[in-house]
């Protein structure tokens, strides 16, 4: 039975057009014979893209629908799409259909909601139950000009089907087949030993699955359950050999039928059944959801039930797999795996993630070894987790009696096909359910589909396992039991099983239970370890306060960064971004070699070089499946930049010469694909460019840098005409470059600096970006680059206060730290820095996602956690309120952004790290109430710009007067031969406000 909802709005008064770039949409209201339509007149203008046309209309919706409506125009073939916007305009539901080429004649559409997928937002998925807006998208294909007719939309509320008509085999008085499906159940006759139950929906139509309650227990010898279009050829469903639990809940995906039929093998005291439709369980994510949801809380991993679950790598930093763990010690092994999760029973009640207070933690706060603990009145369970040499994982569980008498637990530790990345991280296998199809115990070592994954190293009580058929595992763990059986193989892949350990632990004392996670390949075996302390530990950068802790979360990030690579190639995180794209690989480098990690970057550059091609062109992404040709143009200047940056921080001169050609081809590569605006073509380098690449003024800052990098490359192996040439190519290139900022400026009225020529938008982290890499040049308005940041932080302040726009950010902004010390603005750079502090995810791990949700158990994409480049831009950022690098090898400026109370005792340290000038340390402290003291040892031109309770008015360098400063800064050059190595520095300030 279906029933039309209230007609839509008004095409002449409700819809409105959306373009992207230069595309252009009209909407005109018009009648197409006697009804009303909506005619759109497009045009591409030879570019991709994409128009919308959207209607605002707020009402709920029924729990199933099915959307109608008439095309009918003229135009080449382009994919339409056809969208559903939540009241919050947060979440999508959509239906892309490629290549629809409009006929005269028109075409009728009807969408099914089950058809209409879920896209993107914060609810993570389920059903749409308010509807916002209607969005009618066309994106380019073909292409090309054309004109439109929308008609006939509405909406069809199919929530309530014809009933089923049922048959039996027998039935208790008062239980009858019909009964199945309603809350008394149906009860065959106890002498019927083959009981069946057919439906009948007296037409064929779309199903979601089927959930059976056995009212009396499952039945041991299994069911068969069947399906019929005709009720004469039948095909099986589901056979389940043994059954289990309190119910059993079938997805049957694509299933359309109209006959259904349940047989088994045995007597049965009892049924329930309920069809379910395939809006309820539109995908094996939608059952899984559905499976947890009618468990009690903490059952399954806490992403089952839509919520968010952080998690952090384990990993041996030598480039290879790492594992992961969430918040909860879910535990996945290695990337796709199956997961090990604790449980606890103990004073006969099952304890999971949900009935525990759960901390976090790192050792020494910062080494990449993550802990998790689960704390109750009187015990806590602490797991603790570390990559050992042979790719082993020592998974440590310890509990402690905090009471004072003896406790009896029971320690399970589980393993399941869950992953510990939901789905809506999916990429390429990663994220959701990972199948366990076999599980065999043999002499301490759990096997899983037929591969050794776990090693106990205290022997257990036992370990049990069950099918999918048989139930989930924790109904008998909530009993203190475990499953007899010890090997399984299940067809479905949903196996589950567990260890058990009995423990006494006397008052006041603790008990520990290790296991190990097995490589699941040689390549994994063969990896070393890091002793993390020797590896980042002696970077001695100090500070007391809140300043130590920043410097504890700079070593995770590179730890972290390490962690993330797949052999040289660097990494954007553990699971969802396990491709190396140069840009990102450009920036984690830069924060490693200023970390000391200078044999890394060595190593990613050999790996990456095969990929460009022979014309110089730099792919933006490479990975296993070899180089992405997207047309990404920044990535030839983060070549540049990338070579460059090593060869300055101690990389080997051998390299370059190899490389020497492959820079050479870049540069040619530059300089033959500026376009008729001077500039590089346009692009796709940002991911809001790709629906509508545009000219990006991020790849032009990055291909500037680059050519002056190039420059400096050609002049260290003592190529002068080369550099003289190359030369003249940056100062033309800079010159196109700062014009058309300017003229975009102009003609659209703008006091920020755009990111791009043909949207003027405002993205201040590219900006922050630009002065990143260029400093701050006499060609960039300067007060338009001030009003950029100023705008910046108006957001910023709202987004603080909970009061943005959106429902997520994305801590790239942590950027814009460097930026405003350069500008000179160290109070906000500090500001900006604790704030970003504040909102680690979690606090105790050092890690940012690539997205963070306004609500943090929203179940939203989170690019990837860590983000190894938003890592890097931390790094840096701290980095640079240390010291940043002044542009074309200028030298050093030293603590232009330290916190003014980081003076204060000892005062800060710096070193010795690697810098442009050569290794570089100092030392900077406060000795007066107007005066500081550096000691400095490098060699080479230095400003000095230390936060100052106000206006320098004496220096003294080596005790004798130095006049090369003005209020703010002192200028110096430490070369040798010109003061001793290290120097001293003495400042003294006249009384007044803090500078």
């Amino acid at each position: 039975m279906n029933r039309e909802l209230p007609a839509l709005p008004s095409p002449s008064l409700e819809w409105r057009p959306i373009c992207s770039g230069q595309q252009t949409l009209t909407l005109t209201a018009q009648r197409v014979g006697a009804r009303p339509a909506l005619r759109l007149d497009y045009d591409f203008r030879g570019q991709a893209g994409f128009v919308v046309a959207r209607c605002d209309w707020r009402r709920p919706m029924p729990s199933r629908y099915a959307l109608r409506f008439r095309l009918r125009g003229s135009g080449a073939a382009n994919d339409l799409e056809v969208k559903l916007v939540d009241a919050s305009n947060h979440n999508v539901w959509r239906r892309v259909l490629k290549a629809q080429r409009p006929s005269a004649r028109g075409r009728r559409y009807q969408l099914a909601s089950h058809e209409l997928e879920y896209a993107w937002g914060p609810a993570g998925g389920g059903k749409l139950g308010e509807l916002g807006a209607i969005e009618i998208a066309l994106v380019a294909g073909e292409g090309g000009a054309g004109r439109l007719w929308l008609s006939e939309l509405e909406i069809i509320d199919t929530s309530a089907p014809e009933p089923w008509l049922v048959e039996c085999s027998s039935a208790e008085a008062g239980h009858a087949g019909a009964q199945a499906l309603e809350p008394a159940g149906w009860w065959p006759s106890p002498g019927d030993a083959r009981p069946w139950l057919q439906l009948d929906a007296g037409t064929t139509r779309p199903l979601g699955g089927v959930r059976i309650d056995w009212l009396h227990g499952a039945p041991a010898s299994g069911y068969r359950l069947l399906g019929s279009r005709d009720g004469r050829r039948w095909s099986r469903l589901h056979v389940a050999r043994k059954a289990g639990g309190r119910y059993s809940l079938l997805h049957l995906p694509h299933a359309r039928l109209r006959y259904l039929r349940l047989e088994l093998d045995e007597a049965c005291a009892g049924l329930r059944m309920q069809v379910l439709p395939p809006d309820d369980l539109r995908s094996i994510d939608d059952y899984w959801h559905r499976r947890a949801q009618t468990e009690p809380r903490g059952r399954f991993p806490r992403w089952l039930l839509r919520e968010q679950s952080l998690w952090t790598p384990i990993g041996s930093g030598q480039g290879r797999q790492c594992a992961l763990v969430n918040e909860e010690g879910l535990v996945e092994l290695d990337a796709g795996s199956c997961t090990v999760e604790p449980m606890l029973w103990l004073r006969g009640r099952l304890y999971t993630w949900a009935d525990v207070q759960v901390h976090h933690s790192l050792k020494d706060g910062w080494q990449p070894q993550p802990a998790v603990s689960w704390s109750a009145e009187d015990w806590r369970l602490h797991l603790a987790l570390e990559m050992q040499a042979g790719g082993e994982l020592r998974l440590s569980y310890r509990f402690d009696n905090l009471g004072p008498e003896l406790l009896a637990a029971r320690l399970f530790l589980l393993l399941r096909p869950y992953q510990v990345t939901p789905p809506w991280q999916r990429f390429r296998g990663l994220g959701g359910v990972s199948p366990i199809r076999r599980l065999d115990w043999r002499r301490g070592v759990i096997a899983v589909n037929g591969r050794p994954r776990l090693r106990v190293v205290q022997r257990p009580i036992g370990f049990g396992v069950l099918s999918f058929d048989e139930g989930p595992i924790t109904d008998l763990l909530a009993q203190g039991q475990l499953p007899t059986d010890d090997h399984v193989a299940d067809r479905s892949g949903y196996a589950n099983g567990a260890l058990r350990y009995d423990l006494q632990v006397p008052a006041r004392g603790s008990a520990t239970v290790e296991v190990l996670g097995l490589p699941a390949s040689e390549e994994e075996a063969r990896q070393g370890t890091t002793d993390w302390a020797d590896k980042l530990g002696r970077q001695p950068w100090q500070a007391p306060g809140w300043g130590a802790e920043a410097i504890r979360v700079a070593r995770s990030a590179s730890a972290h960064i390490l962690i993330c690579r797949d052999g040289p190639a660097l990494q954007a995180g553990p699971r969802r971004y396990r491709r190396s794209w140069i840009r990102d690989g450009a920036t984690m480098s830069a924060a490693l070699l200023r970390m000391g990690c200078v044999a890394e970057v060595g190593a990613f550059i050999r790996w990456y070089a095969p990929y460009q091609r022979a014309d110089g062109f730099v792919p933006c992404c490479v990975d296993r499946e070899g180089p992405d040709w997207l047309v990404e143009h920044d990535s030839h200047g983060q070549w540049l930049a990338l070579i460059a940056d090593h060869q300055r921080h101690g990389g080997e001169a051998g390299l370059l010469d190899e490389l020497w050609p492959a820079v050479q081809r870049t540069v040619d590569c530059i300089a033959g694909l500026l376009d008729g605006t001077g500039l590089l073509p346009i692009s796709a380098s940002h991911e809001g460019y790709l629906a509508q690449p545009v000219h990006a003024y991020w790849d032009d800052f990055w291909a500037l840098r680059g050519l002056g990098d190039a420059v400096s490359l050609a002049e260290r192996r003592g190529e002068a005409a080369l550099a003289q040439r190359w030369q003249a190519l940056q100062a033309r290139f800079g010159h196109s470059l700062f014009s058309s900022l300017a003229r975009t400026r102009v003609e659209r009225g703008l006091d920020y600096l755009p990111a791009s020529l043909e949207l003027a938008d405002f993205d201040p982290t590219a900006t922050a970006n630009a002065v990143q890499l260029l400093g701050l040049p006499e060609a960039l308005d300067r007060a338009a680059l001030e009003q950029t940041f100023d705008r910046y932080l108006q957001g910023w302040q709202r987004q603080r206060e909970g009061r943005q726009d959106g429902a997520n950010y994305s801590p790239y902004q942590i950027r814009i730290i460097s930026a405003l010390v350069r500008l000179g603005r160290r109070a906000q750079a500090l500001e900006l820095l604790r704030y970003f502090l504040a909102e680690r995810q979690p606090v105790a791990w050092n890690q940012w996602p690539e997205i963070i949700w306004r609500d943090p158990r929203s179940p939203g994409h989170l690019g990837d956690l860590p983000h190894a480049w938003i890592a890097a831009e931390y790094v840096l950022a701290l980095r640079s309120l240390y010291v940043y690098e002044q542009p074309d090898d200028q030298g050093l400026v030293l603590a232009a952004g330290l916190a003014p109370e980081w003076l204060e005792g000892e005062g800060v340290r710096f070193g010795p790290a690697p810098s442009v000038c050569g290794p570089l340390r100092y030392a900077l402290r406060r000795t007066g109430p107007h005066s500081l003291e550096f000691e400095i040892e490098t060699g080479g031109r230095l400003s000095l710009r230390p936060p100052l309770p106000g206006a320098i008015h004496a220096v003294w360098v080596d005790g004798a007067v130095w006049r090369e400063h003005d209020h703010e800064s002192v200028r110096l050059d430490t070369r040798p031969n010109h003061y001793s190595n290290p120097c001293r520095v003495r400042i003294e300030t006249t009384p007044g406000d803090a500078r």
